[in-house]
C-alpha cells in the first residue's frame, strides 16, 4: 500500500492547452505561425480556462508556445499562477507555408486540386513551402519529453499550444498510428502521466468540459491521415 501511494507521489503531468479562439480561427483563415491574436470568445475561454487549471495545479509551471495568440492565452493562467509564462519557439505551430493568412475558401477555390489532395490524407504542406507532418512531429516531440524531463516528482508542467503540436505530439509520444484520435478544440486540455516507470500514459484527451456550452467550438473539422486540420476552430 506505502509503495503504491509513494508511486502516486512521484507522477509527473504535462498539461497541453489548445490556444482559445484566434480572431483567424473566426475568420476562417489559415495560421500555422502567422496570427492576428485572440478574439473576444478566445480571451473569455483562456479566462475559463485558467481559472480551472489555477485551482487545480496552483503550482504548476508554465511555458507557452511563443506566438501571440498562445502568449494572449498564457496570460490569465499566469496571473492566476503569480508566475510568468516561460516562451518556447518549439511549441509553434505547424508552418503552412503559402497557405498562411489566406481564408480556407481561397485555398478550397484556389489551390482547390491540392486542399483535396490534402483533405483525403496526401502529406502536401511542404510543396507550399511550409512543414511536413514528419518534420512538425520531430521538432514537438522532443520538447514535450524534455518538458517531462525538466518536471519535478509529483510536478505539474501547463504548455500552452496549438492543434497541431497537440495531435502530432500526442501521437509521437504515444505511438499511435496517424490518425488515431480526432481533431482539438480551441482551449481544450489534453493531459499526460508519466509514472514512475518512465511510461507515459493519455490521461485525457480534448477534454472542454470545463468551458460553458457557448464557449465551445461548434465547427468540427475531419481529421485527414496526414495531419490535424490546419483552420479548425
Amino acid at each position: 500500500m506505502r509503495a503504491a501511494r509513494d508511486a502516486g507521489r512521484r507522477v509527473k503531468r504535462l498539461v497541453l492547452v489548445r490556444h482559445g479562439e484566434s480572431l483567424w480561427n473566426a475568420e476562417g483563415r489559415i495560421q500555422g505561425q502567422q496570427c492576428a491574436g485572440l478574439s473576444d470568445i478566445g480571451r473569455t475561454q483562456a479566462e475559463v480556462t485558467a481559472r480551472v487549471l489555477a485551482v487545480a495545479y496552483p503550482a504548476a509551471e508554465l511555458v507557452a508556445s511563443d506566438l501571440q495568440r498562445t502568449m494572449e492565452t498564457a496570460r490569465p493562467l499566469a496571473e492566476a499562477l503569480g508566475r510568468e509564462a516561460v516562451p518556447n519557439p518549439g511549441l509553434r505551430e505547424r508552418h503552412f507555408g503559402i497557405w498562411e493568412g489566406r481564408l480556407r475558401s481561397e485555398v478550397t477555390n484556389g489551390d482547390a486540386a491540392r486542399w483535396e489532395r490534402w483533405l483525403t490524407g496526401e502529406d502536401v504542406i511542404n510543396e507550399v513551402g511550409g512543414e511536413s507532418a514528419e518534420q512538425l512531429g520531430d521538432r514537438v516531440d522532443p520538447v514535450l519529453r524534455q518538458l517531462l524531463a525538466v518536471t519535478s516528482e509529483s510536478g505539474v508542467m501547463v504548455a500552452v499550444t496549438h492543434g497541431g503540436p497537440v495531435w502530432h505530439g500526442t501521437h509521437r509520444l504515444l505511438g499511435l498510428s496517424v490518425p488515431t484520435l480526432g481533431g482539438v478544440s480551441n482551449a481544450s486540455i489534453t493531459e499526460f502521466l508519466q509514472i514512475p516507470d518512465g511510461r507515459i500514459l493519455l490521461d485525457r484527451w480534448n477534454q472542454v468540459a470545463h468551458l460553458p456550452l457557448d464557449l465551445r467550438a461548434t465547427w468540427r473539422p475531419s481529421v485527414t491521415a496526414s495531419d490535424a486540420p490546419p483552420v479548425g476552430r
